[in-house]
């Protein structure tokens, strides 16, 4: 075969069939929590789509594949595949790639704490779903809009952007996203100590993700459950889900979920007296969040060291992590935790420490 020849196969209509195929079977592998399975096959999808008059295709894999870079904790990676998306979209007036890559970016803005840029890039993300006809889209942007609202602490305008994002998702009886929205909302629950709204909200979310085999959203309502006991001091009910959620993390690679079952872990180690163990814990938690340009993780993390070394009585050590993890959550608006941080930091005395060897040391 001509190398002519074999662009036509590759772009023709029997490679884009089979770069259907492909894109079918890599997303049944996100679900059931095998990402490089799934990476490799977008990768030959994407080959087959490089010759051809599908662009549109094109630009959902490439952004389908920045995806699963973004949950790996690739979150540099995972920025060019959506802006790549975006200028094939741009490039072919698919006027849905764009809605869906800015809606990317924004999550990848947001991830790295530009709360402002994220919101800015959600609304122009809500206005070109919105044209076109993107309902799905507009109702993922909603609750993403929502998560927003939370970190700000504008806690009732969150839940009603939750309500009616999984009013939306209901409606279309879009399992997938009532188990998105079902998360958020019993995160949000936490947040206001509604604990059993909180339980049973994660809860349906588990049982939609479970039937669905997403091992991806399991993983995240078995955390949100375990911060759920573990918000009410419930550390041995807490143990069972956050070991859970941090098994599937390790499956599926996912180094952010990873981080954040080993910071719980290091909360109930610490409220059993195991401080070495938590240490161990959250060094290893930080370098991960970090490594994935997590802001709001690094910030939550930092907060746990600190307060460790309260329990320890290293004064200085703890002031120190607290002050990063306050103007972290300062630098993303997320007034409430810096509140609450900086009311930790007025019982402490002396002057800030240098970098301790606790935040200094590198991942376990």
């Amino acid at each position: 075969m001509t190398k002519e020849n074999s662009h036509q196969a590759r772009g023709g209509p029997n490679g884009r069939a089979e770069a259907m195929r492909l894109l079918e079977l890599a997303r049944a592998e996100e679900r059931r929590g095998e990402p490089m399975e799934a990476l490799a096959h977008y990768s030959e999808a994407i080959d087959l789509l490089a010759h051809g008059e599908h662009e549109a295709d094109r630009a959902d894999a490439i952004r389908w594949k920045g995806t699963v870079r973004r949950e790996l904790g690739d979150t540099s990676i995972a920025e060019e595949l959506y802006r790549e998306s975006l200028a094939i979209s741009e490039s072919c007036h698919y006027g849905a790639g764009q809605a869906h890559a800015i809606n990317c970016l924004a999550i990848v803005a947001q991830r790295r704490g530009d709360v402002d840029g994220a919101a800015t890039l959600y609304r122009r993300g809500a206005r070109l779903a919105s044209e076109a006809g993107e309902h799905r889209l507009s109702g993922m942007i909603e609750q993403n809009l929502g998560v927003l609202s939370n970190i700000r602490g504008d806690l009732d305008g969150a839940f009603v952007r939750y309500r009616a994002a999984l009013a939306a998702f209901e409606t279309a009886d879009d399992r997938e996203g009532m188990s998105w929205v079902l998360n958020n909302i019993g995160m949000l629950h936490t947040d206001m100590e509604r604990y059993d709204e909180a339980r049973e909200a994660l809860n349906r979310g588990l049982g939609i993700a479970t039937a669905r085999g997403d091992v991806k959203m399991q993983g995240l309502c078995l955390l949100n459950l375990a911060e759920c006991y573990v918000s009410e001091d419930r550390f041995d009910e807490a143990e069972g889900p956050c070991r859970r959620a941090l098994a599937l993390a390790l499956q599926r690679g996912d180094a952010l979920r990873r981080a954040g079952a080993l910071k719980f872990l290091g909360v109930i180690d610490c409220a059993r007296g195991r401080h070495v163990q938590a240490g161990e814990r959250y060094r290893t938690a930080l370098q991960l969040a970090r490594e994935s340009e997590d802001t709001l993780l690094e910030a939550e993390i930092l907060r746990e060291i600190g307060t460790l070394h309260l329990e320890q009585q290293h004064a200085s050590e703890a002031r120190w992590n607290l002050e990063q993890s306050a103007g972290l959550f300062r630098s993303i608006d997320a007034s409430i935790d810096a509140a609450a941080v900086e009311s930790q930091l007025e019982l402490l005395p002396g002057d800030a420490a240098t970098a301790p060897i606790l935040e200094r040391g590198g991942g376990a």
